[in-house]
């Protein structure tokens, strides 16, 4: 079992989260690259989404040196669940108005009623993680001032 940890300071964030690799191999194979590198990126909450910490992540963004790889459908859903770490995969040149190359976004989402409905429409991302049950409450707590504070710095780390 490997663990990753999403932090945000400012909020308080530290919440370790498992990784579902034999449901989403690869979807975890790259947030368990991420977190061994330590990397951040610029997060908000989600506009669309509902109750969603969104970490959008052109290929521009990703740590030098990383593979930008296809991520295929795996343990995909519309509709997370609380607690849900998500890895959307959008194919350079597949959606009007995005950065050019590929596209990645990790979805952290802590309240019921997520939907992943978008202005474009209805996209699928892979539950690649879960926040762990003793992690959760505080975890939602941290989301909601993160909400309220607006647009932060997420980071992933292995736990």
């Amino acid at each position: 079992m490997r663990l990753i940890r999403l932090i945000e300071p400012q909020s308080g964030l530290s919440a370790r989260c498992q990784l579902l690799e034999d449901k989403a191999p690869a979807s975890s194979a790259f947030l368990w690259d991420l977190a061994t590198r330590k990397a951040s990126f610029e997060a908000m909450h989600a506009i669309w989404t509902g109750p969603e910490i969104s970490v959008p992540m052109p290929a521009s963004t990703l740590p030098q040196g990383m593979a930008t790889p296809a991520i295929p459908a795996e343990n995909a859903t519309a509709y997370p669940d609380v607690g849900d770490i998500v890895l959307a995969y959008l194919a350079a040149g597949s959606t009007k108005g995005l950065p050019p190359g590929e596209f990645y976004d990790i979805g952290l989402f802590y309240g019921p009623g997520g939907r992943l409905l978008m202005p474009f429409g209805w996209l699928q991302a892979n539950v690649a993680a879960r926040i762990l049950d003793e992690d959760l409450e505080k975890a939602q707590a941290d989301c909601r001032t993160i909400r309220r504070n607006g647009a932060c710095t997420l980071s992933l780390e292995t736990a």
